[in-house]
């Protein structure tokens, strides 16, 4: 079994088994020679197999969604979590020291309640909330203001694209220069 066999076999299993795998993930695995037959693959399978199901999670947060509530807060409260407990484990899973806690507090603040502009987050802080809601990033429903329009929501999972800026008044009124916590939570995707 060649390598580009096992990266389209460990997709399919992963992907029927509902773990959402990212196909970009899976051709960066592949040598570059490798990289358009494995993505021949991985469309062949994605064609071929019935989807999953969707995760309960991303369940809930479309329920809540079309509720007009914010989805990373609905998901919050229903694994019983304060926002304080989830600001901490942020933190500490950003790998941040405990003296940043206020300014990542506000923008989990911002961010939870689709306030926060979804281009500036940076993939790191991506990762770290989905592990921290223990979810698959991948089914993390976030909200956020229109890029053109802030009358408009803009509604993704957890992938972003570059070019919005923050300037909200509570991110404005944080102590001190800007610092690690501002750029992971508005220096963009990567």
């Amino acid at each position: 079994m060649t390598h580009l066999d096992r990266l389209a076999r460990e997709f399919r299993r992963q992907y029927l088994d509902g773990a959402h795998p990212d196909a970009a993930e899976f051709l960066d695995r592949a040598p570059q020679d490798d990289r358009q037959e494995l993505g021949q693959r991985i469309r062949a399978i994605l064609a071929e197999e019935p989807p999953p199901d969707p995760a309960p999670e991303t369940l809930l947060m479309v329920q809540a969604m079309l509720r007009g509530q914010p989805p990373l807060l609905e998901l919050r409260t229903s694994k019983g979590m304060t926002r304080d407990q989830v600001v901490t484990d942020l933190r500490e899973e950003l790998g941040l020291e405990p003296a940043k806690e206020q300014r990542v507090a506000v923008y989990y603040h911002e961010l939870e309640n689709g306030q926060l502009p979804l281009a500036g987050i940076r993939d790191r802080v991506f990762d770290a909330v989905a592990k921290v809601m223990g979810v698959a990033r991948a089914s993390l429903m976030l909200k956020g203001p229109g890029a053109d329009d802030p009358g408009h929501a803009q509604v993704v999972f957890a992938r972003a694209e570059p070019g919005a800026q923050v300037s909200l008044d509570a991110v404005a009124a944080l102590p001190g220069d800007p610092d690690e916590v501002d750029d992971l939570f508005t220096g963009g995707p990567g």
